[in-house]
């Protein structure tokens, strides 16, 4: 199982109360949306958001609970690139509960870079890539 040290960067995000569900702890599609933001956190600023810039579309994700997390917690979320194509990307994602050594969560995020007119496939821009390959 990958510790703290298989991520170059981290995000620090407070979960909300709202996160919870029935059972007490975070619903479980909110993990998602709690990668997804951390995810989104460590591209914003680099062009991948630019209104001028290719598309970069979610194809694929998963999610492996490993322990039970529930607010009130501060989450730290690691990101890393794991396979780098020519216009896919596959992000690593591990959720720690505060400043835990080991994850409650393990997250996957597959993503392909598009040209926004055709939405068809095209090569990740020199300048994203570079960026991408600080978190391999």
């Amino acid at each position: 199982m990958p510790g703290r040290s298989a991520y170059p960067v981290f995000q620090t995000i407070p979960t909300r109360w709202r996160d919870n569900d029935q059972y007490g702890h975070i619903y479980n599609a909110t993990y998602l949306e709690l990668f997804d933001e951390a995810m989104t956190l460590t591209l914003l600023g680099q062009g991948f958001l630019a209104p001028d810039a290719p598309l970069l579309v979610v194809v694929e994700n998963g999610c492996r609970y490993l322990a039970e997390l529930s607010w009130p917690a501060t989450l730290q979320i690691g990101v890393a690139v794991t396979h780098l194509g020519r216009s896919s990307a596959r992000f690593d994602m591990g959720m720690f509960d505060g400043a835990a050594p080991s994850p409650a969560a393990l997250a996957h995020f597959v993503t392909v870079t598009l040209d926004r007119d055709t939405r068809r496939p095209v090569p990740i821009p020199d300048g994203q890539r570079a960026f991408l390959e600080t978190l391999r």
